[in-house]
């Protein structure tokens, strides 16, 4: 069915006066009027230009009073075709897979009664269609593709829908006039989000949203357990914590038993459902002696359970030999410093000394846990070994001089120690003394300076952030880029002419369209090796308005500390190499979804005599062991790299041979979890669907009124034609021009006659 305006030529006026007929009948008698009343006087005096004249005069009020009727008529006959937009969106989530939809899959029905060639090829003709699947995140879906089996279509584990449906109206250019979205679900959203904002946005858009809603209330019986370490390792006797997720399903008003197991000990737990779908709890850890402990967590099999794979997990935990010892040197104190200083106060693992340089003649010294005398500025090669981590603020040469700062260079070079620029560039590069010391210290620094500054730069990780173990979700506690999305970034940002061969750049600042930056921006945050040590830059100062957050970012309080403690234990304990160590493997997380990478990196302190390859063996959870290749990582230090996708639950064991090293051999475990929300709770939820459509301007549809949907669709089409509209024929420079002329030819005749 094609539909198209069709626009007649008019052979009759079509009027469209201005104002009431009546008014303007009045308006031109009481003119004429007038006009002849002028004309009366003289008539006598001059009959034959009187004459000529006072008609001229009845003409123009005649002509003023027809334009004022609006004398309008039809455009000329044309043919537009209107086609919009139709997006169809169609769920491809595990969920779709329930069979309770005639005795098919939800996503089957929905092949075979919505999307399926004879049903598109109708709407082909009068739409434009898309079609776009999605799950946690909207593709393009192909026919190929979509005729696919339901099982390799339908493989996303979690579904964002109203995210996903913003997303998808938002897609859509507003100029675009009569778009729609066609949404074909089951209406589950892992994140429970409310639907009405996404239904709030497409009605702000005038962009209605059409839903088809799948499935039915099927439960089936199933319980899963989630576990996660919520410290990265702990102290000899320091208390801990496991954080455990237990999904039920089905279960509502039933209990079952949480069992911990750790080497010969085990505790049991009891778990009352009520009417939660999970029960969160933290169960409190600690070792006396340092080591890596290996803890598993279970829930007991209910009756009636369909998976029972889900049901048990692993966590592994690293007890350290003692606190991280710190130390904070700034030469020019600002909120940056103290806010810092604070946070890294909270964390029972750091041993904190903290050297402010307050005024020329006096400096405070701050410390936190430190059991030694008070110290101060380290002077000798033993005083700076004696901490595991330098932070610099800023005009550092407030506290350093030549000799120290020569030493600190050794610090990192000779003795494997770690330093992080906080604030960006340490010194002052306006003073004598902040230039000596930049000619030492930029020896270390990972960037080359520029000259000028940018102000309100916004973050944004790299690859290589995002498998940092620094940023890793798992440690974080959530999406480090969709943090950074939301806050601020660097107030004050020196500019940089380039970063050093051997950097890694973990996240790039930006300036919103600056005429200073590349589109790609500059880096932010950095990290370098330098001989046997390491180098993290932060390089901007700012950061510490993380601490300070509006209460519409309250989710993100505990970034700012989670930030530094990370970066610190980072440095320390996880980056990369042990005391007497020439080889570390490092894992991007102990703890694995099913289908997720797993990035595992090789590195050795320096290149061996032989230059021989390492060698990794991984052996999965059913004792098959089989060896995974390593690539070269180009950079300054010998580093290799691979990223594993586990299909297998359970713990995995990485072994690496490093040949002439020491050691010679590493062994490290990781554990693969399956928590497959999409397939533990299937019930459909029609009503969210129903709100998505009425709040839109759409229209709600259940499976069985599936042979109304092109009516409708169809009828919004209709809808939003355009009909002809009438055009007014006065309004045109020509007809404007006569009349004025015809007017002012009146004028100059009455004043030649000496009528004026």
């Amino acid at each position: 069915m094609k539909i198209v305006i069709c626009q007649l030529v008019a052979t009759d006026w079509v009027w469209q006066p201005m104002v009431s007929l009546l008014h303007i009948y009045a308006g031109a008698g009481v003119l004429i009027v007038l006009a002849l009343f002028a004309y009366a006087r003289t008539i006598w005096e001059r009959p034959f230009v009187s004459s000529l004249l006072l008609p001229m005069r009845i003409a123009f009020i005649a002509a003023l009073a027809i334009l004022l009727m609006g004398p309008s008529m039809l455009p000329p006959q044309s043919e537009k075709t209107i086609r919009p937009k139709l997006r169809i969106l169609l769920d491809t989530s595990e969920s779709m897979l329930t069979e309770d939809c005639e005795g098919v899959s939800r996503f089957q029905f929905a092949q075979e009664h919505v999307v399926s060639t004879s049903n598109l090829r109708p709407l082909y003709r009068d739409f434009d269609v898309e079609i776009s699947g999605f799950d946690e995140k909207i593709r393009p879906l192909g026919m190929s593709r979509m005729n696919q089996d339901a099982d390799e279509v339908a493989v996303g584990r979690n579904t964002y829908l109203s995210e996903c449906v913003s997303s998808a109206v938002t897609s859509i250019p507003q100029e675009d006039i009569g778009s729609l979205v066609l949404l074909v679900s089951d209406g589950r959203d892992s994140r429970d989000a409310p639907i009405q904002s996404a239904a709030m946005l497409a009605k702000s858009r005038n962009v209605p949203i059409y839903t088809v809603a799948l499935g039915g209330q099927s439960v089936q019986s199933d319980v899963a357990v989630l576990a996660v370490p919520m410290q990265d390792y702990l102290l000899p006797g320091e208390p801990g914590a496991i954080m455990v997720k237990i999904y039920q399903a089905g279960l509502s008003g039933r209990t079952s038993k949480l069992r911990i197991q750790n080497g010969n000990k085990e505790q049991e737990i009891p778990i009352a459902f009520n009417q939660q779908r999970k029960v969160e709890l933290q169960l409190p850890i600690k070792q006396d002696e340092p080591g890596r402990y290996e803890y598993k967590i279970s829930v007991a099999q209910v009756d009636d359970e369909v998976e029972v794979n889900n049901n048990e997990q692993t966590v592994f935990y690293d007890v350290q030999k003692r606190r991280v010892r710190v130390l904070i040197l700034e030469g020019q104190p600002f909120w940056d410093s103290k806010f810092l200083a604070q946070s890294l106060r909270k964390d029972e693992r750091i041993e904190l000394t903290q050297i402010t340089q307050l005024a020329t003649k006096k400096r405070e010294t701050i410390v936190t846990r430190v059991k030694e005398a008070t110290p101060g500025v380290p002077n000798t090669p033993e005083e700076w070994a004696a901490y595991d981590i330098i932070i610099l603020g800023q005009a550092i040469e407030n506290v350093l001089d030549e000799k120290t700062a020569k030493q600190l260079v050794d610090f990192v070079s000779d003795h494997g120690g770690n330093v992080i620029f906080a604030r960006g560039m340490a010194y002052d590069r306006a003073t004598n003394d902040g230039q000596q010391v930049k000619n030492i210290l930029s020896k270390i620094e990972p960037v080359i300076w520029d000259a000028g500054e940018l102000e309100n730069v916004t973050m944004t990780l790299t690859p290589s952030g995002r498998t940092s173990q620094w940023f890793s979700t798992a440690k974080m506690g959530m999406d480090v880029d969709q943090a950074l999305a939301r806050l601020p970034g660097f107030q004050v940002t020196p500019l940089i002419k380039k970063e050093k061969a051997a950097t890694i750049v973990l996240a790039r600042a930006s300036a919103g369209g600056s005429a200073k930056l590349d589109a790609s921006g500059q880096p932010a945050i950095v990290r370098m090796r330098y001989g046997r040590g390491s180098v993290v830059g932060v390089l901007g100062d700012g950061l510490w308005q993380w601490s300070l957050l509006p209460p519409e970012k309250h989710d993100l309080v505990s970034f700012y500390d989670t930030f530094w403690s990370n970066l610190v234990r980072w440095m320390a304990m996880g980056s990369d190499f042990q005391p007497g160590q020439q080889v570390a493997m490092n894992l991007s997380r102990t703890s694995v979804r099913l289908g997720d990478p797993l990035i595992v990196d090789v590195v050795y302190k320096h290149t061996p005599a032989a230059g021989a390859h390492p060698e990794l063996k991984l052996t999965d959870p059913e004792s098959e062991t089989r060896v995974v290749a390593l690539f070269r990582v180009a950079g300054r230090e010998p580093r290799f790299r691979t990223e594993l996708k586990p299909d297998i639950v359970g713990v995995h064991r990485l072994v690496v041979d490093a040949p002439g090293m020491q050691p010679a051999q590493l062994d490290s475990n990781f554990n693969v979890y399956d928590i497959n929300i999409e397939r533990l709770s299937t019930a459909a939820n029609p009503m969210a669907l129903q709100i998505l459509a009425e709040h839109s301007g759409g229209k709600f549809l259940e499976a069985d009124q599936l042979s109304e949907l092109s009516e409708h669709l169809l009828r919004h089409r209709a809808a939003v034609m355009i009909p002809p509209k009438l055009e007014f024929i006065w309004d045109q420079w020509v007809i404007m021009t006569l009349l004025l002329l015809w007017c002012g030819s009146e004028w100059l005749f009455r004043r030649s006659a000496g009528l004026l």
